[in-house]
């Protein structure tokens, strides 16, 4: 981007007078209004950060600062988009261009603090994995004010995945503590096959590992269980079940699965693991 910012502001009015908050309890400068500006055309900073120089009441967000207002992008005057929308129906349209991978624009707020920016698929998982939810505060430029993620339509429905993933959090806390475990498994979800390794179980799921997931929160899978040849410490025996992905986890590598219908033989294979590996504790 083509550097603006000793153009804008030159002289006394770019002295370097300016504080901009990082977060709560960390702050930069002092810094020239062109110095800035530079950050945030470097992406370094935004427009939605906080700015103060000496005399000013209070922290402001550098948009709304008088003195940044000739450098703050601009809503189109209605008159020239008429304009160009009149002048662009009379040609011939243009061949469509590769669509160019979006560029991060997102930045949320939560824990007192500001993070981003992040693209949109970045949000999406964020919310699948249960690691932001619908309340939590987001902004891009071009918003006129922060606004909570679950307001926004196009994150609709990984914020109703986000519910079922806490949900699933606060299950697994009260009533099935699981206990760690190495068991390989085979998982389809009815067209495909997939290979993974779970990592602990309890009488209500488990949590596997995979290098590709089968599918997005709430995919029905069945899997296979079956204890290593080599492991002489597993004890769990072969069984098989059914249900349902609640989460996936924060990398990307696995997921939280909820069992639907045990059967009374699984049921028995996972109640005799647990008690073997609570007498190996003792």
């Amino acid at each position: 981007m083509e550097n603006t910012g000793k153009v804008l502001f030159s002289g006394k009015d770019n002295q370097p007078i300016w504080f901009v908050a990082i977060d709560r309890e960390k702050w930069i400068g002092p810094m020239s209004a062109s110095e800035v500006v530079e950050r945030i055309q470097q992406d370094e900073l935004t427009w939605a950060h906080y700015g103060w120089r000496k005399g000013q009441a209070q922290w402001m967000r550098l948009c709304d600062i008088h003195e940044f207002q000739v450098a703050v992008p601009s809503v189109p005057n209605k008159i020239i988009e008429v304009e160009v929308s009149q002048k662009a129906s009379t040609k011939k349209a243009a061949p469509k261009a590769n669509k160019a991978p979006a560029a991060p624009c997102w930045y949320l707020h939560y824990n007192d603090s500001q993070f981003g920016p992040f693209k949109d698929e970045d949000i999406h998982r964020f919310l699948r994995i249960g690691k932001i939810h619908g309340d939590v505060h987001i902004w891009r430029d071009g918003m006129k004010q922060w606004e909570r993620v679950k307001k926004l339509g196009e994150f609709s429905e990984s914020v109703e995945e986000s519910k079922v993933a806490r949900a699933s959090k606060k299950v697994d806390r009260r009533k099935a503590p699981r206990f760690p475990v190495v068991a390989r498994s085979l998982l389809t979800t009815g067209s495909r096959v997939f290979a993974a390794v779970c990592r602990d179980v309890s009488i209500g799921g488990m949590q596997v590992l995979t290098e590709e997931l089968p599918g997005p929160v709430g995919t029905k899978i069945k899997l296979n269980i079956s204890a290593p040849t080599t492991s002489a410490s597993s004890k769990i025996q072969s069984f098989v079940a059914s249900g349902v992905i609640v989460r996936e986890l924060e990398d990307g590598k696995g997921f939280s699965f909820r069992f639907e219908n045990l059967s009374e033989p699984a049921l028995a294979c996972i109640q005799n693991y647990v008690k073997v590996t609570t007498g190996a504790r003792k």
